[in-house]
C-alpha cells in the first residue's frame, strides 16, 4: 500500500469507530453520529468509488442521508484526488466550501536539535482546559453546544484508539500540546495547538518533537494538515514530506 492510501486507511478506521451508524450508498459509506451531530468530523460521506458519480448525485446523497439523520451540515469526502479535482468547481457552485488537507509522512530526521525538556506526557483531564480555551477563541465558537460536542468528540476518539498526549507547561498550565494515536505499526500526530499568547516560542516544535520521539518505534508516522495554511512548512522542517491530498466538500445549511 502506498503512503497516501496507508494514511487514509488509518484515518478512516478511526473515523468509523466514532460512528453510531455506517450507512452504505452507491459510491461509499456515510458516517453518522446523532449524539454529536454538530461535529463535521463525525458526520460525513466517504466517496471511495467514483464510477458513474457526479457532483449532483453526491450532493443528493448527502441531502438524503445526512438530512434524514438530522445532521444540519453536508459534507462529502472524495478519496480519489483526480475525481475530487474534477468535482471541485461544481461543488463550489453548489455552495460547498472546497477544503484540501495535505497528508504528510515523517521521512527525515529533525533538521536541528530541539529542546523538548519542558514537555511532559499528560492526561486528557490536564489538557482539556487548554483545549477548551483554544476552541472558545475560534470565530465559530458561539454556536450553541458546538464546543462541548467537539470536546466530547476528542474523548470519543481517544476511547477508540490508543491516544497519548504531550504538553508544554508554563506556570503549571498546559499552553501547547499534541496527540499521538497509534495502532499496529502506524502512528498519527494530531491536534497540534498552542495558545495564542504563547506562540512563536518554539513550543509547538517541542511538543511535536516529543511525540516523534515517542513514535520512533513505529514504522509509519504521519499527520494531516490544511493544504492552504502555513503549518505544512513548519512540518517540513520537522522532517515531514507531503504524499497526497485529502479533499472535503462542506456546506453549512444553517447559518
Amino acid at each position: 500500500m502506498d503512503p497516501w492510501h496507508r494514511a487514509i486507511a488509518f484515518v478512516r478506521t478511526v473515523d468509523e469507530r466514532g460512528a453510531e451508524q455506517v450507512v452504505p450508498f452507491r459510491w461509499g459509506r456515510a458516517l453518522i453520529n446523532r449524539r454529536l451531530n454538530l461535529v463535521h468530523d463525525l458526520n460525513f460521506l466517504i466517496v471511495d468509488r467514483v464510477d458513474g458519480a457526479d457532483t449532483g448525485a453526491l450532493a443528493a446523497e448527502a441531502d438524503r442521508i445526512q438530512g434524514g439523520a438530522g445532521v444540519s451540515h453536508r459534507r462529502v469526502n472524495v478519496d480519489d484526488q483526480d475525481a475530487a479535482d474534477r468535482f471541485a468547481p461544481a461543488f463550489a457552485a453548489a455552495g460547498y466550501k472546497v477544503e484540501r488537507f495535505v497528508v504528510m509522512v515523517h521521512r527525515r530526521p529533525l533538521g536541528r536539535q530541539v529542546d523538548s525538556s519542558g514537555v511532559r506526557e499528560v492526561e486528557w483531564r490536564q489538557l482539556r482546559p487548554a483545549r477548551e480555551l483554544e476552541l472558545r477563541q475560534q470565530p465559530w465558537a458561539g454556536a450553541p453546544g458546538l464546543v462541548s460536542q467537539i470536546l466530547a468528540k476528542h474523548e470519543l476518539t481517544a476511547s477508540r484508539i490508543n491516544t497519548r498526549y504531550f504538553g508544554a507547561l508554563v506556570d503549571g498550565g498546559i499552553v501547547s500540546s499534541c496527540e499521538l494515536r497509534t495502532e499496529g505499526d502506524v502512528a498519527q500526530i494530531e491536534t497540534v495547538e498552542t495558545l495564542e499568547a504563547f506562540r512563536r516560542r518554539g513550543l509547538s516544535r517541542a511538543v511535536v518533537s516529543a511525540a516523534l520521539e515517542a513514535a520512533s518505534a513505529y514504522d509509519f508516522v504521519f499527520l494531516v494538515t490544511d493544504a492552504n495554511d502555513w503549518p505544512q512548512e513548519f512540518y517540513r522542517r520537522l522532517g515531514f514530506e507531503p504524499v497526497g491530498i485529502e479533499s472535503r466538500f462542506l456546506r453549512l445549511t444553517n447559518g
